[in-house]
């Protein structure tokens, strides 16, 4: 029985992804959600400096961005974050990260799909969480039908949802800015809310830029990866920071700041209305941001199952999270699994608010751990760096890795001073997780098989392209 499920723990990912399916899952993930529904939220903590705050939180995903091409040239696979983890580190936090992965992209996709049910709002008052609920059935089918088909449908979603609206957003919208607002001039300054405010707005956007490290959980699905994922982060990181800038100026410079912190989330159809867009133009505009939504939790589903996959193939999940469909080779009880939990949660109808933070932290405390991978790659496996077409000298990854823990730490912190509760409800599902790992392993020791060995193993896809 055992050989059988070691059979089935090797099932392969498909490495269909060429560069394009690269460069849109990455820029469908970062600019789909984060920038379409927590830009209002975080302008309102920032004010006219909403640009500085999008700079900031920028600034650790560049570092990020430069760090995950270290990694992944030397090491890709899928279902980066735990791989890496437990084999550079140790299979408990491994699972930590896991864990607080698990509940980040389960309360992603229930914070997304609401954002989707709210702006379709406009045309069928009431019908939040039933086009929650309905838009992640329709993802969770496409997804499930293989890789392929899911990288071409992100690629059209990326086009004609993320890139489109926010061309025509700053389009329209540039005509349309006050430098009085951009200034703040008459209003309460270019910093009414001071450093904390900025920090906490930054702290906000960082979910506009996770998609960047989302590349390292479907490295085993990408042709020539070390080739492919480091260009494509590269083009999708200049696109974006483009564009970012350049809607946040809008954004600024359409509404002053006593609009914005009024406690009433300004979106960008707020923008669009402002400036006079009304009638069937706009009711097109808002489709397009349908599309984007969409692309994101679309471009979620496709990265995040695959951690589910990597830790079952090692036994560290249920060994049926590690089967592959034979017809369309994705791994569809990881995909289900994910799914089916944020459909769990949209059923109890959770703050729109809460489940930002919720995001926040459980994102902050993976990268607080991931930060240390890169120092820790060149000691463990010398050999994968050797191969690697990309290097960073030791004292200037030192430097990248400090600044990625201070950035993490203060973030976690600064969350814990707004929402403590969050803080306490994760910590509970952390302890949850950890009487869950020791459990597992006492049983997995009882059938013979050492998890500490298993995780010893470098996965075949890394050597194949080594």
């Amino acid at each position: 029985m055992v050989e059988k499920r070691e059979e089935k723990e090797q099932g392969k990912l498909r490495r269909e992804l060429g560069l394009s399916s690269v460069v849109f899952f990455l820029f469908g993930y970062i600019v789909g959600a984060g920038i379409l529904l927590q830009t209002g939220t975080a302008a309102a903590e920032t004010g006219p400096a909403l640009w500085l705050a999008f700079i900031i939180a920028g600034i650790p995903n560049v570092v990020s961005a430069i760090i995950i091409y270290y990694i992944v040239s030397a090491f890709p696979v899928s279902g980066g974050a735990w791989v890496y983890t437990s084999r550079l580190l140790s299979p408990f936090i491994g699972f930590l990260v896991l864990t607080s992965l698990m509940i980040h992209i389960i309360g992603s996709l229930a914070f997304i799909s609401m954002g989707f049910g709210i702006y379709l709002e406009d045309f069928f008052p009431g019908i939040t969480y039933i086009a929650a609920i309905i838009i992640l059935l329709i993802f969770y089918a496409i997804n499930i039908l293989g890789v392929k088909i899911a990288g071409w449908v992100q690629i059209v979603l990326a086009i004609f949802g993320d890139f489109l609206i926010l061309v025509l957003f700053i389009i329209f919208g540039l005509p349309n800015v006050s430098f009085e607002n951009l200034a703040g001039i008459g209003d309460q300054g270019l910093f009414p809310t001071g450093f904390v405010g900025i920090f906490l707005g930054a702290v906000i956007l960082s979910f506009s830029y996770a998609g960047f490290t989302a590349i390292i959980e479907i490295g085993g699905e990408v042709k020539n990866p070390k080739r492919n994922i480091p260009l494509g982060i590269f083009i999708s990181l200049i696109m974006v920071l483009i564009l970012y800038i350049l809607v946040s100026l809008v954004f600024t410079g359409v509404f002053n700041y006593t609009e914005l912190s009024t406690g009433d989330n300004k979106t960008i159809i707020n923008v669009f209305t402002q400036i006079g867009i009304q009638g069937g133009f706009l009711i097109f505009l808002n489709i397009l941001i349908l599309i984007a939504i969409a692309s994101t939790i679309h471009a979620v589903i496709l990265a995040y199952s695959r951690d589910l996959f990597s830790a079952a193939r090692d036994r560290m999940l249920p060994s049926v999270l590690s089967d592959v469909n034979k017809k369309f080779g994705t791994p569809h009880w990881s995909v289900s699994f994910f799914c089916l939990s944020a459909l769990i949660l949209l059923v109890f109808q959770p703050g729109y608010e809460d489940l930002q933070y919720l995001n926040a932290l459980t994102i902050s405390v993976p990268s607080l751990i991931l930060a240390f991978i890169p120092y820790l790659l060149g000691k463990k496996y010398p050999e994968l760096l050797e191969k690697s077409k990309f290097k960073i000298k030791r004292p200037y990854l030192v430097i990248l890795v400090i600044f990625n823990v201070a950035y993490s730490s203060l973030s976690i912190l600064a969350i814990i001073g707004v929402k403590w509760y969050i803080v306490v409800i994760v910590a509970i599902l952390y302890l949850v997780a950890i009487i869950y790992y020791f459990v597992r392993k006492n049983w997995l020791a009882k059938k013979g098989i050492d998890l500490e060995e298993k995780c010893k193993k470098i996965p075949e896809e890394t050597l194949e392209v080594i």
